[in-house]
């Protein structure tokens, strides 16, 4: 009797383009902005991007935009996370008493590139399309700072991005 192998070469990673975005911004500003300057249309999903963290549970924004006449689609996130940490110490009243100070911590979606605010996934089914011309494009914003091409394959953390 043959022994029939399965030969799995066709699977392939993910094949998207991530581009990183400086901007002081809050998320829904720059997702009008870019809707506004590159015609896209990003919409707020109704489910941020969720994770658990050892102490703390973090949640990222995420807008996204199909584009059907181009099959691409656009995934606008967020990649930090600011919360405030409660005080254990119970607060002295008086008139020598010690104020309390607050204290936040900050989470990252990549934590590779803290200095990064936000990320352009890109999912292109075709390809006709170039990230150096989307690129330009944003730096013609003005609130954004700077915005280049990342190479995802060499984040550690690159799983972060599969939210789908």
């Amino acid at each position: 009797m043959a022994v029939q192998r399965l030969v799995l070469d066709t699977i392939m990673d993910d094949d998207y383009d991530l581009i990183a975005i400086h901007c002081s911004l809050a998320s829904y500003r720059l997702a009008f902005g870019l809707n506004k300057y590159v015609d896209l249309r990003l919409f707020r999903k109704k489910q941020d991007i969720k994770f658990e963290f050892d102490t703390h549970s973090a949640s990222f924004p995420l807008f996204q935009y199909h584009d059907h006449f181009q099959y691409n689609t656009y995934s606008l996130l967020g990649n930090k996370f600011v919360t405030k940490i409660e005080s254990e110490t119970k607060a002295v009243e008086g008139l020598f008493a010690a104020e309390e100070e607050d204290n936040y911590v900050t989470k990252y979606l990549i934590p590779e590139l803290k200095n990064v605010d936000y990320f352009l996934k890109i999912e292109a089914e075709t390809s006709q399309f170039s990230s150096k011309s989307l690129t330009s494009k944003l730096l013609t914003i003005p609130q954004i700072i700077t915005a280049y091409v990342v190479d995802y394959t060499e984040l550690k953390s690159k799983n972060n991005l599969i939210f789908e």
